[in-house]
């Protein structure tokens, strides 16, 4: 009798232990980024008939006046993002994320105290014309390009303006994240590289923002991205999917083969820290069936890759 429960409960553990494996390989649910101009009720219920069903709001900044003479956003939005809602739950298209609008004007480390009081009001008066969509993350830009020297002084203004930013978005129940940014060298040209361009950088500045601000994990601003997933573990909240090296903005689709990505060790990172969330693509494509075929075969080569470190066991 003792030998049949030893053996019963050997069981129950072995398929415990199973189960823990395959739900932490489980497939996450696609997305993809999409200008809130270009959103239809006919293209989100094509998309969902792909199997995408999350999308990021991009291309945010039309809503706003470019020179920031004005911080009010125009009633002509408003009825836009209404429209938007119903064909979203036609869909039944969830928005994930809404990457928040950035240039040189609108940068939320600007040395000018009262333009980055203006900056960030703007995007207060953007987050609250987007919350009856529902999006779960709110993604910033640290920064637009630097100038020579001010590397420190920007990342002061940063902070602040993500201290101020976090309150708002939290007391609205989403998840604030900062994405990193392109930088294969410090300067370009006159200029300096926009700010979290390292992993090094991306964990200095971090140290400073609230502890729940996550990261924004941009697989084409870094090479071996897989390291900054590792690197910064639970606190990566979304990621940005396309293919390069690191060293240009290429956004290439995933399977593109001119970019240097290892999927295995993205998937393998990704796993390894829990996440949870989206496959976000932020990537140049021709139709968005092109992002779930590449999404399928980028899935079929890591599970065969597991296999195959199985067998070599």
């Amino acid at each position: 009798m003792k030998q049949i429960v030893k053996v019963f409960l050997f069981i129950l553990l072995t398929n415990s232990f199973v189960s823990k494996a395959e739900a932490a390989q489980a497939r996450y649910p696609l997305g993809y980024s999409i200008d809130i101009s270009k959103i239809t009720a006919e293209k989100m219920q094509y998309v969902r008939s792909l199997g995408i069903t999350h999308i990021e709001l991009a291309g945010i900044g039309a809503m706003l006046d470019k020179n920031l003479d004005t911080l009010e956003v125009s009633a002509k939005w408003t009825r836009h993002i209404l429209e938007v809602k119903q064909a979203l739950k036609k869909s039944g298209i969830q928005v994930w994320s809404v990457h928040m609008p950035f240039s040189q004007i609108l940068d939320l480390s600007l040395t000018d105290e009262s333009k980055r009081q203006r900056v960030v009001a703007a995007h207060r008066n953007i987050l609250k014309e987007l919350l009856p969509l529902d999006p779960k993350i709110i993604l910033f830009h640290p920064s637009y390009y630097l100038g020579l020297n001010e590397r420190e002084a920007r990342a002061a203004q940063l902070t602040k303006s993500v201290s101020e930013l976090y309150t708002t978005v939290s007391a609205y129940k989403c998840q604030m994240v900062v994405e990193n940014m392109l930088g294969p060298a410090l300067r370009k040209g006159d200029v300096e590289r926009p700010l979290l361009r390292t992993v090094e950088e991306c964990r200095q500045l971090f140290a400073s923002f609230p502890a729940k601000v996550g990261i924004a994990v941009d697989m084409c601003h870094i090479a071996e991205p897989e390291k900054l997933i590792l690197a910064f573990g639970s606190r990566v909240k979304t990621v940005h999917v396309s293919n390069g090296a690191g060293d240009a903005e290429s956004h290439y689709l995933p399977c593109d083969d001119r970019g240097r990505n290892d999927w295995n060790a993205i998937f393998a990172a990704l796993q390894q820290v829990g996440y949870k969330g989206v496959f976000m693509h932020e990537a140049k494509f021709k139709d968005e069936k092109e992002l779930v075929d590449c999404y399928d075969t980028l899935w079929k080569n890591y599970q065969l890759s597991l296999t195959h470190k199985k067998k070599k066991r």
